[in-house]
């Protein structure tokens, strides 16, 4: 049998909850702007700090940061994953040890997944009202996307660059503002990287596809 993929790092992104499951081991990972706080439940849970040890004239000498941990009650995720976090304006990394057997980040309406950033296959993104979206990679600049209300579509780069999207869907009746739509998200582009961002229009988990 061939040997199942495995996710190697995943980013932590700001006001999105990081959840994993390793067999009956699950976490819950929240970033802040200044820690890292990661729990097994509420009794059981550390806190990961980002200290500072530049001297301002010195600092391209010197330089670097380091971790320090609050634990409260008894926690043991270093088996399972590490912290990588290199200063305070990168985004944290969180490198996993073993593979999980879910991955799932919780989002709010009117968040960002931005696709191609992580080395993954898809995303399976769970609505509030519980239609299901899947979001599959099918080469390097294109994804296929494909909702359980029968609404699908292509996503793809063309080769001078530009992005085109080609989808089919049933027809919707309008709502009382007068519109309804069957995507549930907003297609837009980052500035940073080129890679194309979806913007959810709704509560969702989203699930990650190694």
């Amino acid at each position: 049998m061939p040997e199942s993929r495995m996710i190697k790092s995943l980013l932590l992104l700001l006001r999105n909850s990081v959840h994993l499951k390793f067999g009956e081991q699950c976490f819950q990972i929240v970033c802040h702007d200044d820690r890292i706080k990661v729990l097994q439940d509420e009794d059981n849970f550390v806190v990961v700090n980002l200290k500072n040890h530049q001297v301002a004239y010195k600092a391209r000498i010197l330089g670097g940061f380091s971790q320090s941990e609050e634990v409260t009650g008894v926690i043991d995720y270093h088996r399972f994953f590490v912290l990588d976090w290199q200063d305070d304006q990168g985004v944290p990394e969180l490198i996993l040890l073993q593979n999980p057997d879910e991955i799932r980040r919780d989002y709010h309406k009117g968040q960002k997944i931005e696709l191609g950033i992580e080395k993954i296959s898809g995303y399976r993104v769970v609505y509030r009202d519980n239609t299901v979206a899947d979001f599959t990679q099918t080469d390097k600049d294109s994804f296929e996307f494909c909702f359980t209300s029968g609404f699908e579509g292509n996503i793809w780069k063309d080769s001078d660059g530009t992005h085109a999207i080609r989808f089919r869907g049933i027809r919707l009746d309008a709502d009382e503002d007068g519109y309804n739509s069957e995507s549930k998200f907003i297609i837009s582009r980052s500035k940073y990287t080129d890679n194309l961002v979806l913007i959810l229009q709704d509560d969702a988990r989203v699930y990650l596809t190694p």
